[in-house]
């Protein structure tokens, strides 16, 4: 046995989820959205964070809702119609 204690360990310094090449790890089998999903769901995202706030965003949109079908990101990314219905929740009309 010897009297030597191990040496510290420290931890790998952080580079915000990219490899040490600089590119982001992106798995093979990752699903993109298709073009007309991803302008939905960034139109959607946008109107949310300017209409609540981003944290009331983030639960507003990704939280069931009275009147909708499916949470608010889903539905809006799915289709033309279920962006018209969560915009109609979020932006009640004015009277």
């Amino acid at each position: 046995m010897t009297d030597e204690t191990p040496a510290e360990q420290t931890p790998a310094p952080s580079t915000g989820g990219r490899s040490m090449s600089g590119r982001r790890f992106t798995p093979r089998n990752a699903v993109r959205l298709a073009p007309d999903a991803a302008e939905r769901q960034g139109r959607i995202t946008r109107m949310a964070i300017e209409t609540l706030g981003a944290s009331d965003a983030i639960l507003f949109l990704n939280s069931q809702h009275d009147g909708l079908a499916d949470r608010p990101l889903a539905l809006a990314t799915t289709s033309e119609d279920g962006l018209q219905s969560v915009l109609r929740v979020l932006t009640p009309p004015v009277a």
